[in-house]
């Protein structure tokens, strides 16, 4: 039971967790629908990011890094980014929409992998900061944020990554965005998963 000061056990209902985490995963959303302008709270990003590292780990390496953009460093990064992109083979048309790419969002979250010099053990670590994403956009969405999970073109992630401030063993696993939603995305149709089922 949850306890909140001022209000006693009776008045509280008892959360139902298997409705409320079914919930969460059905009415997440791929969506840049949300508001540049309105700032997500850091405390609220730094929540997120919390959990974002109680996703599986195997061997305990917690091999997820994160950078937080906001501001006018979400137009830096873009500029940075279109700075380079002609040498490095981006389209004129792709290039010309960076310098504003990444202020679709009020928040603009980078998720990399410290990569692991072995090959099996950076291939489980990926995985595992890929469950952290998800644990990202989840919590994300329990709060009512509006996220959307990005990738930059492989050709321009060594700029992110002097952006960043990081070595060359970080490699970027998903650029998130992060805002106050201004409308819904409809749901899509999800084909049912192929199972094999095998009891003997």
């Amino acid at each position: 039971m949850r306890h909140t000061q001022g209000v006693t056990d009776a008045q509280i209902p008892e959360l139902d967790v298997p409705t409320a985490v079914d919930e969460v995963i059905r009415t997440r959303r791929t969506s840049l629908l949300m508001d540049p302008d309105d700032p997500v709270p850091d405390e609220l990003i730094s929540i997120l990011l919390e959990l974002a590292t109680w996703a599986p780990n195997h061997k305990r390496t917690w091999p997820w890094r994160f950078t937080v953009i906001t501001g006018d460093a979400r137009y830096r990064l873009g500029e940075a980014l279109a700075a380079v992109a002609a040498d490095a083979g981006v389209p004129p048309e792709k290039a010309a929409k960076l310098p504003t790419k990444y202020a679709r969002s009020p928040a603009v979250v980078l998720v990399w992998v410290k990569v692991d010099p072995q090959p099996v053990r950076a291939k489980e670590d990926r995985d595992a900061v890929a469950a952290a994403v998800q644990n990202l956009l989840l919590a994300a969405t329990s709060f009512g944020l509006g996220n959307y999970w990005a990738t930059v073109p492989e050709v321009l992630e060594d700029c992110v990554r002097r952006f960043a401030h990081l070595d060359d063993d970080h490699d970027l696993v998903a650029l998130v965005y992060l805002g106050w939603p201004t409308g819904t995305a409809p749901a899509p149709e999800r084909p049912a998963p192929t199972v094999t089922w095998l009891d003997h």
